[in-house]
């Protein structure tokens, strides 16, 4: 390939805010396992089966098309599979759990021990949710509740808290106690702690340690002839950084995204702000997946660790509206019924969620987050925040209004609906900035939707990867702004770089080999990933942040995985870790050269921050080795050496798992520059990034 470079810009300088991502509660047990807490099912409630849509995106059907088709329950055949993704049962101690299949009536509780004379069973009431564990021990020895799956590092120490109520306090004598044990094992704990138990549910705490890493199971161990109720348990390490596990927030600082989007996607069109925050915090049913919804991470936790791998938070604010009442989904040409119909041939989701109905109670809510996030001492919502341990504002910018509202929202009715939640929102902060969805209508109802709202929203939250597409978008916005002074951005809050350029992605889906669960987590898709951030580079700061979906554990749909035993880099993380560090600012057009998603070999040139030298970015998807000739003669170059990183994989189905990482970064293969032309190498399934510095 031979090129040659202008001294022409393509648009204005890169936003350095580009390189984003998204986190969605109550999806992929993404922040279950980034999550600090321990225990599956801490509070003893009811499994909650996942719904039908959690199911079909998990790839868990033989045939997504045939909703009757066989469901996989036992995850541990996938690829993407690692002990975060465990469902671990409580189960009558002494005993062992092994592995829970996850089926629409798994219990995850064991109620009875196969070797002594102690049951378990989730009963009604309770402190914390709906429901409690009652233990009762006839056996003669150490016996009680206990749960697999605790994997423990020797020098830190592990919290234990959680609440009994003493229904019999047992003959024996013997007091309660908290322990570890070796995963599998039922004699010998490696430690255990003396727990001062009171009753009423009262409070108890216990502090333990291992002297190994492993795996290791808890056990409460109760006095024969005792039964309790228990709730609200938690086991925690002592070095969590705000409610996260520390590796979790290593594995982020790494990848660095720079606006974190949440608490979703989907999740976040059914959420209520308050669950998530105070210290009495409900578990509940995830409304739109299913399954458990802890709510022990929620806005505090979730700002934190933006602040805490050194991004900003954008937050997707729920939009009330009467049809979410009862639907998750309702076609247009219904929108004119009423939303208490119960004929109207819609997607019920099964639940009464009057809650959410009133858009007016809506934008007063919405607001309060704001306050919350963002008032000073001097209002009822900073006074909650300090309440809750954090005095200093979170400042919070972003703020998007809902996800897929073309689920319940005609186009007119949405613009008027952000117009009001703006005005709400911005009396509490004016600083904020407003996100309108672009993504669910045609290009001249998006016009019609600017002129509505475009004076109260401050960027398009968009989706899509088309280059078309995008431009198309940008001119609505770029004439908008002319017309009315604004500078309103685009960014687009949530994509996927699946369906590119190779022989995995670029397929229709009906002629796939392999389904999309399977590609998320391989180097093809990160290859992919790199051709669509090229391409948002070239449209300069316009293009605000873009939110790679997602940030963790969705089964491999992420740049990050957290297992129990530490973290590692998915393939497309480690892409993404490149442009979140890249050294490019400003692209220059290359001459007679567009670069496009579906060319095997894709070249990008760029300028540094501060002009000082030239960034060269080689992306070659292809199984072929090649080299990039470029002319950079209408620059100052000096002659000699450029020197790079290269990320490269050995095949397009090579990906990256604890402790097998096939996936590589290290130094690129050194270009030369003579008489003011670079030759760098492009080798096979590659993406390089060189930095050629200018004379002087």
């Amino acid at each position: 390939m031979k090129l040659k470079a202008t001294q022409k810009y393509h648009s204005t300088a890169i936003s350095p805010r580009l390189a984003s991502n998204f986190i969605e509660l109550g999806y992929g047990l993404q922040v279950e396992g980034m999550a600090a807490e321990l225990f599956f099912n801490r509070s003893f409630e009811p499994f909650y089966p996942y719904r039908m849509i959690n199911k079909i995106w998990f790839d868990l059907l033989e045939d997504e098309n045939d909703l009757q088709s066989r469901c996989e329950t036992d995850w541990r055949v996938f690829d993407w599979y690692h002990s975060s993704y465990e469902h671990n049962a409580w189960f009558a101690f002494p005993g062992t759990a092994g592995y829970q299949e996850i089926r629409d009536d798994s219990t995850f509780v064991i109620e009875k021990s196969p070797c002594a004379d102690v049951t378990i069973g989730i009963v009604e009431g309770g402190v914390n949710g709906t429901h409690a564990m009652r233990v009762v021990n006839n056996c003669g020895g150490d016996g009680g509740l206990a749960q697999d799956g605790k994997y423990c590092f020797p020098g830190v120490n592990y919290s234990f808290r959680g609440r009994i109520d003493v229904v019999r306090p047992g003959s024996s004598g013997r007091g309660f106690f908290a322990a570890l044990y070796r995963e599998n094992t039922v004699k010998d704990p490696v430690c255990v702690a003396p727990l001062d138990v009171k009753g009423d549910f009262a409070e108890v705490k216990a502090s333990l340690a291992v002297p190994k890493e492993g795996r290791y199971t808890f056990a409460l161990l109760t006095p024969e002839g005792s039964e309790i109720l228990c709730d609200d348990f938690s086991l925690t390490p002592d070095d969590a950084i705000g409610g996260f596990k520390k590796s979790a927030v290593e594995a982020g600082r790494y990848v660095a995204p720079k606006v974190i989007r949440w608490p979703g996607g989907c999740f976040a069109s059914f959420y209520n702000w308050r669950d998530g925050v105070g210290k009495n915090r409900t578990p509940m049913y995830s409304d739109f997946w299913g399954g458990f919804r802890y709510n022990d991470i929620g806005t505090d936790e979730l700002v934190s660790y933006a602040e805490a791998v050194g991004g900003e938070s954008m937050i997707c604010v729920n939009l009330f509206h009467p049809f979410k009442r009862f639907y998750d989904y309702v076609p247009q040409e219904y929108f004119d019924r009423d939303p208490d119909d119960p004929n109207i041939p819609a997607a019920r989701h099964g639940r009464d969620l009057k809650q959410f109905a009133d858009k007016e109670l809506g934008a007063r809510e919405a607001a309060a987050w704001v306050e919350y996030c963002n008032g000073d001492l001097t209002t009822e919502g900073g006074r909650q925040r300090a309440a809750n341990g954090r005095e200093k504002p979170y400042n919070v910018k972003y703020w998007e209004m809902d996800n897929e509202i073309h689920r319940w929202f005609s186009a007119e009715e949405y613009a008027d609906t952000c117009v009001m939640y703006s005005k709400a929102m911005k009396a509490v902060d004016p600083t904020i900035k407003i996100g309108m969805i672009s993504y669910c209508h045609g290009y001249e109802t998006l016009e019609m939707m600017l002129e509505r709202a475009g004076e109260y929203i401050d960027f398009f939250a968009d989706r899509g990867i088309e280059e078309k597409d995008l431009e198309r978008k940008l001119g609505i916005l770029r004439a908008y702004n002319e017309k009315h002074g604004t500078n309103l951005k685009y960014c687009n809050t949530e994509w996927l770089p699946l369906n590119g350029a190779d022989v995995y992605n670029m397929v229709p889906r009906s002629e796939m080999r392999h389904n999309k669960c399977f590609l998320f987590s391989k180097w093809s898709y990160a290859l992919d990933a790199a051709a669509n951030m090229m391409m948002w580079q070239r449209h300069g700061d316009i293009v605000d942040f873009i939110n790679f979906n997602n940030l963790a554990n969705t089964h491999s749909q992420s740049v990050l995985e957290t297992p129990k035993e530490g973290y590692y880099i998915t393939a497309a993380g480690m892409m993404m870790h490149r442009f979140a560090n890249t050294q490019a600012a400003r692209t220059i057009e290359i001459e007679n050269y567009h670069a496009l998603r579906t060319d095997p070999v894709s070249v990008q040139l760029s300028e540094n921050k501060d002009g000082s030298a030239l960034v060269l970015n080689v992306l070659n998807r292809s199984e072929q080795d090649d080299e990039v000739e470029i002319d950079l003669s209408a620059f100052g170059i000096r002659e000699g050496i450029a020197r790079g990183v290269i990320l490269k994989g050995g095949e397009l189905l090579s990906m990256n798992r604890l402790n097998d990482q096939q996936i590589t970064e290290g130094p690129a293969e050194d270009g030369i520059v003579r008489d003011g032309i670079l030759r760098v190498p492009a080798p096979r399934l590659s993406f390089s990034e060189y930095l050629i510095e200018k004379e002087g």
